[in-house]
């Protein structure tokens, strides 16, 4: 693997790990942070998805986007798949993103899934109306209601 990628990874996983043990708990709202390891601004937007021990994060650095599905439920170390899928479906259709987990440390005990967002598939995720995260001994699924849609098009918004 050559130096630039790892030190993307590196970088992704320190910022999931900011917003992770971050103690702000509004879910509406545009925040913004700087990042410790290349002191850059990170903006960032949560979506509650079942209730606050499961959510989604945007978050942006620049033009780099990064969808984040968290779940404060598991609490164990977890087999996950190297790729795992995240499904969203549209009435146009549906479409995946594929993330890879988190390196699950004791200091970190949420379990997250992260994956790179293109500007596109931010814009086929504005008419979301289910989301499905398929673990490797589960599937998480989630109906998007209006509420959350509203919440969702806000963390969109707040990604350009």
């Amino acid at each position: 693997m050559n130096y630039a990628l790892c030190m993307k990874f590196t970088f992704l996983l320190g910022v999931m790990g900011l917003l992770a043990v971050s103690e702000n708990t509004c879910m509406a709202q545009c925040k913004e942070t700087v990042s410790p390891s290349n002191h850059k601004k990170v903006h960032y937007h949560k979506i509650q998805l079942a209730d606050k021990m499961e959510y989604l994060t945007l978050s942006r650095t620049g033009d780099e986007i990064v969808l984040s599905y968290h779940n404060e439920r598991i609490g164990l170390v977890f087999y996950s798949q190297m790729f795992t899928e995240i499904r969203f479906w549209t009435p146009q259709g549906q479409f995946s993103l594929y993330s890879t987990a988190n390196d699950r440390s004791n200091w970190q005990p949420i379990f997250i899934l992260a994956s790179p967002v293109t500007r596109k598939e931010l814009e086929k995720m504005k008419a979301t109306t289910k989301i499905e995260v398929l673990l490797t001994e589960d599937t998480k699924v989630f109906n998007v209601d209006a509420q959350k849609n509203v919440m969702l098009n806000k963390a969109i918004a707040c990604m350009h």
